[in-house]
């Protein structure tokens, strides 16, 4: 007999039992711990370079280095919660608007997250933050994103232009926030008046388009926005032409450029100080058919600023497509307004509270702008 053999024979032997099932109690635990073992909420979010994240819950701690995204993500997200850090001019828009009056607790929001003025990263800031989530703009170029990526973060990219990137990244902020189908329902909202000022005005020939530019700034230097522009995409939507659209996205221009331009209409910026009163009162303005007909508009400030993206862009378009054509049939804005604000915020604006959110005062001597102070 081999010394294996032997071996196996001197083990003990075990009988078989009948299986019994646990009391239901001592199941139900097992359920619930091997569940709790499981996240809840794995989600993959894939940004707008194609770039993919897995989320495991929603975000907590996000921090938004593109000056429209924080707002837009307090609206989806329905509260300041959660934003652990933005832009410093978007916080001077919460200030300046009245977003900063329904969530007062953006003044406790860190703004020290850029390299200066702009948009790129300081990374030190923001590790310091502990996101669960940073959103970059993708065009601003790899080593941005990869500054973020290479501390281990989730840097998110968003692209910027149109209609469709917007939608795009108000989709991945549902997703990152939890809020899928509230980020559904406001790109739905949108695409519906979308589509009804692609009805309006899609078919207006060249000749019955007025001439419109738009300035990023006026006081310093004049940044006119040209193609691939948000604001050339909106111009074109509620039937203008941009007269600077020949040119990039933004340009300096002079003021040569644009008397031989020869704008109808000229749309002041939030980025800069100046007021339809300052051109009005300009001598190098006077040949401009904009001053002369006094057709020249300070673009509003929600809860965010009306002139580039954000969740308000409807109202926008509704805005300007009524001082473009101011013989067309008119949307009641201040009701838009009203019934955008209470989906956005759960706020109800007071009468007072949209003429600020409108330059009542400032853009009150400018042609056609009594249509949108009759209370």
């Amino acid at each position: 007999m081999t010394l294996g053999l032997q071996a196996a024979l001197k083990r003990p032997t075990i009988e078989a039992t009948p299986c019994r099932r646990p009391p239901r109690r001592f199941a139900l635990a097992l359920a619930l711990a091997a569940a709790a073992s499981v996240p809840a909420r794995a989600v993959e979010v894939t940004d707008q370079r194609g770039a993919s994240f897995i989320f495991e819950k929603p975000a907590e701690r996000a921090v938004f280095l593109p000056m429209p995204a924080a707002s837009t993500y307090i609206a989806i997200n329905r509260g300041e919660r959660g934003v652990a850090g933005m832009n410093a001019a978007s916080a001077a828009a919460m200030r300046d608007g009245v977003l900063g009056k329904l969530f007062p607790g953006y003044a406790r929001i860190a703004t020290n997250i850029t390299l200066g003025a702009g948009t790129a990263p300081n990374v030190e800031s923001i590790l310091a933050l502990r996101p669960d989530a940073v959103f970059a703009w993708a065009a601003a170029g790899d080593d941005a994103l990869a500054s973020l990526e290479r501390v281990g973060l989730k840097a998110l990219g968003m692209r910027y232009g149109s209609q469709e990137d917007m939608a795009g990244y108000i989709g991945m902020m549902g997703l990152v926030a939890g809020q899928e189908a509230r980020a559904r329902e406001l790109n739905e909202r949108q695409g519906r008046e979308l589509e009804s000022m692609k009805a309006a005005f899609a078919g207006l020939d060249d000749a019955r388009r007025p001439r419109v530019l738009y300035l990023a700034r006026a006081s310093d230097a004049y940044r006119a926005s040209g193609r691939g522009s948000y604001n050339d995409f909106y111009i074109r939507l509620t039937g203008g032409a941009n007269v600077a659209a020949g040119g990039p996205s933004s340009a300096t221009v002079n003021i040569e450029q644009i008397l031989a331009w020869n704008p109808q209409v000229v749309l002041l910026g939030n980025f800069d100080t100046v007021m339809p009163a300052d051109l009005y009162a300009d001598p190098r303005w006077q040949d401009v058919e904009a001053v002369r007909s006094r057709r020249v508009y300070r673009m509003p400030l929600g809860g965010y600023r009306w002139d580039p993206p954000s969740q308000e862009s409807a109202l926008t378009w509704i805005w300007l497509a009524g001082l473009l054509h101011p013989g067309g049939p008119a949307k009641d804005l201040r009701g838009a307004m009203r019934g955008w604000f209470d989906f956005l915020y759960g706020h109800a604006l007071s009468d007072d509270e949209i003429d600020g959110v409108l330059f009542a005062k400032e853009n009150r001597t400018s042609a056609g702008y009594e249509r949108y102070l009759t209370r």
